[in-house]
């Protein structure tokens, strides 16, 4: 058989049918990695079809994220923009508010100093008792027309945050009953009683603006006797919290509050009865005051009323006992002679505040020199004066610029400047004190103020101290 070509090639070709044969023959676990693999391709080719999906949608929310990162940034520097300019227009809009007061408190404060002063001239003259109520008349409604322009100015000052607050020792004891003395006459007009009471635990002496706290005070002891017709008024104080907080009240038998006003009754013209309110007087501004200025010491204020039973009015405000100061003695006899020897001189060009000012000297005793502008009392500041009485607004050279220009100057002693001014902001004082006067004394101004400044004036003289 071997020797059969023939057959050994059949042989081999059966062999070769049964090989292949056996080969095609499934196995199950290589079905089954083989199904395995295909469903790994499948995944993979479904993941990559997914990823790349979701990389299409981030990329696209990419861009909208960054347009609208775009139109944001241009919105927020549209609105910065338009916050600036509204800034801007608001800090110009304040300064010309607050530029306007000035000059209209300087213009109506010129001719009222006229009014008063002349008014004071006139009482320290010999006059008939007709004459002496038709002068005090006009005193009386010079100074509620001034009271109204100070209410007014403090308001502005206090909305612009501009008041500034003098912490100093100061007794309230003294305090209340200056308020209290002031205001006894209208309260026995209408035969009200006016009392105070102050408790054992406030002290002699404490730390606050006592200017401001006598302010709060007028006002509401003012309000208390208005809006009262039977019965009185009483203040009273007492410390709480450890002696800390310094609690006053003012308690009236008067009309009462009703209900739906008393939210109300701290703002601005507010008015709990117009009718009142007209027969009496007021501009409703003094609660509104008095609320911003408790609030600028760090307190508080309320009210408490019923209806045709009174009203108490309570402010609660940081307080801490004091060290007394040094006394300040009163200007003596002695003291009116040296004052009276003062080389003063007074530097105004207004001609009736001239008159004034030289009236009210020559009343006190002293007699003055007159420069009618700044430029003139520098030319005249050689001759050797002690005190000079100094204007701020002038023509040719205002009075700021004249005290620097004498403070440069090389001269044997420096006189001692205090501003005589109708320019009653606290900035124009702050801007008289930084150029180099040595005190301020707005307009219109009393006798006795004057005098005072004549005795600071005589001492500095008398110690050679500017």
């Amino acid at each position: 058989m071997s020797g059969n070509p023939k057959a050994a090639a059949a042989a081999a070709a059966m062999a070769g049918a049964t090989a292949r044969s056996a080969s095609a023959t499934p196995n199950p676990e290589t079905e089954i990695l083989l199904r395995r693999v295909e469903r790994e391709r499948q995944a993979r080719k479904q993941a990559e079809q997914l990823l790349e999906h979701k990389s299409q949608e981030l990329y696209e929310a990419n861009q909208r994220l960054q347009g609208q990162t775009v139109r944001l940034e241009l919105a927020v520097q549209e609105r910065t923009r338009a916050m600036e300019e509204a800034l801007t227009k608001m800090q110009d809009a304040l300064r010309a508010k607050n530029e306007f007061l000035a000059v209209v408190s300087h213009e109506i404060r010129t001719p009222m100093n006229g009014v008063l002063g002349t008014a004071q001239l006139l009482q320290m003259t010999e006059m008939t008792e007709e004459q002496r109520r038709y002068v005090e008349a006009i005193q009386s409604s010079g100074e509620t027309l001034l009271a109204l322009i100070n209410d007014i100015l403090d308001l502005s000052k206090l909305d612009s945050g501009k008041v500034y607050l003098d912490a100093r020792p100061l007794q309230l004891r003294a305090l209340v009953k200056e308020v209290v003395e002031l205001l006894r006459a209208q309260a026995q007009k209408k035969e009200l009683y006016l009392d105070s009471e102050i408790a054992a635990d406030v002290p002699e002496w404490m730390t606050g603006d006592a200017h401001r706290i006598k302010q709060i005070f007028t006002n509401l002891v003012g309000n208390a006797i208005k809006f009262t017709q039977h019965g009185g008024v009483r203040v009273a104080a007492n410390m709480q919290q450890n002696g800390q907080v310094l609690v006053c009240q003012v308690q009236d038998t008067g009309i009462g509050i009703p209900p739906d006003r008393i939210e109300h009754l701290f703002e601005k013209f507010s008015q709990v009865d117009s009718s009142i309110t007209r027969r009496n007087g007021g501009t409703g501004l003094g609660l509104a005051i008095c609320k911003k200025l408790v609030e600028g010491m760090g307190g508080v204020i309320g009210v408490e009323s019923k209806r045709h039973q009174g009203s108490i009015f309570t402010f609660r405000i940081p307080c801490t006992a004091a060290e007394a100061p040094p006394e300040k003695r009163p200007l003596t006899e002695a003291g009116l002679k040296t004052a009276s020897g003062l080389r003063i001189l007074l530097v105004e060009d207004n001609a009736v505040n001239q008159m004034l000012a030289l009236g009210m000297l020559q009343k006190l005793g002293c007699q003055a020199d007159l420069a009618e502008n700044g430029e003139e009392a520098v030319e005249k500041i050689g001759a050797g004066y002690d005190l000079v009485l100094m204007d701020m607004q002038m023509p040719r050279m205002d009075g700021v610029t004249a005290t620097r220009a004498i403070r440069q100057m090389q001269l044997a002693r420096q006189p001692y400047i205090v501003a005589l001014t109708a320019n009653a902001m606290e900035s124009d004082r702050q801007q008289c004190l930084a150029a180099g006067m040595n005190d301020f004394l707005a307009k219109p101004f009393k006798a006795v103020e004057l005098q005072e400044k004549l005795g600071d004036a005589a001492a500095a003289a008398a110690s050679g101290k500017a």
